[in-house]
């Protein structure tokens, strides 16, 4: 458990992202995929099937789902990388349970976070952390960003056809910019909710899945619905 170095902060705040190895280890990523399997089943029991982003191997409201998952968002590890970029105090804005099927065409298309969560809350230092349960290389569909993007602020947008992440910047992406994030399983991408990020599809045989929650400062008054809970307050 540790907090972020100074060349850490430093590079969140220059580039907008960050990427912290080995925060989760392999033992425990198991047994939290475990747990996302019997949420889908459940809901599958349910339901009889799966309807929109559920189709796609999502879970929505993934705080909201089990004590599990609850605690993972609660995460010391997780709060005290983030407690130097979100403050004053922490609370949760929204989380979920992203996922690419095997060879998927589906792309995420370029957008911000803060297009669709400034819709609810204005926040100053609302990010999110993105971890993957699977070693997510480009082939798979792993993050890509446009480093600095998040100093240009909130770009206009409008909705896309097809794929996922439809709410896309209108402003033209210069993809000479951008920048792949391959990670290990259990390693960490802590992004500005303002920073430009995409994905591509999943080129292979294995899933891909990836945990995101979305942290705020304690002080804004309220987030995506149930799921906003302040989880350190405000000194």
């Amino acid at each position: 458990m540790r907090n972020l170095t100074e060349t850490e902060r430093e590079t969140f705040y220059e580039q907008g992202y960050v990427v912290v190895p080995d925060v989760f280890p392999g033992q425990e990523l198991g047994e939290i995929d475990r747990e996302l399997d019997r949420i889908q089943e459940k809901k599958r029991a349910q339901r009889g099937k799966f309807h929109g982003t559920e189709a796609r191997g999502w879970i929505m409201s993934l705080g909201l789902a089990s004590p599990m998952t609850r605690r993972l968002c609660a995460d010391e590890r997780l709060l005290n990388l983030v407690q130097d970029i979100v403050h004053p105090g922490i609370a949760i804005y929204s989380a979920k349970m992203v996922a690419k099927k095997r060879y998927s065409t589906e792309v995420c298309h370029w957008h911000q976070d803060d297009a669709y969560y400034s819709q609810k809350s204005q926040s100053r230092t609302r990010m999110s952390i993105w971890f993957s349960l699977q070693d997510t290389t480009p082939e798979q569909g792993c993050l890509q960003v446009i480093p600095g993007s998040h100093n240009r602020g909130l770009q206009p947008c409008s909705q896309r056809r097809g794929g996922t992440c439809t709410l896309g910047i209108d402003t033209e992406v210069d993809l000479s910019e951008r920048v792949y994030c391959p990670v290990q399983a259990g390693s960490v991408i802590l992004f500005s909710a303002l920073l430009w990020h995409a994905s591509e599809g999943n080129q292979t045989g294995e899933r891909r899945r990836a945990f995101i929650v979305s942290y705020q400062e304690a002080t804004v008054k309220g987030g995506n619905g149930a799921q906003w809970k302040i989880l350190r307050p405000a000194s």
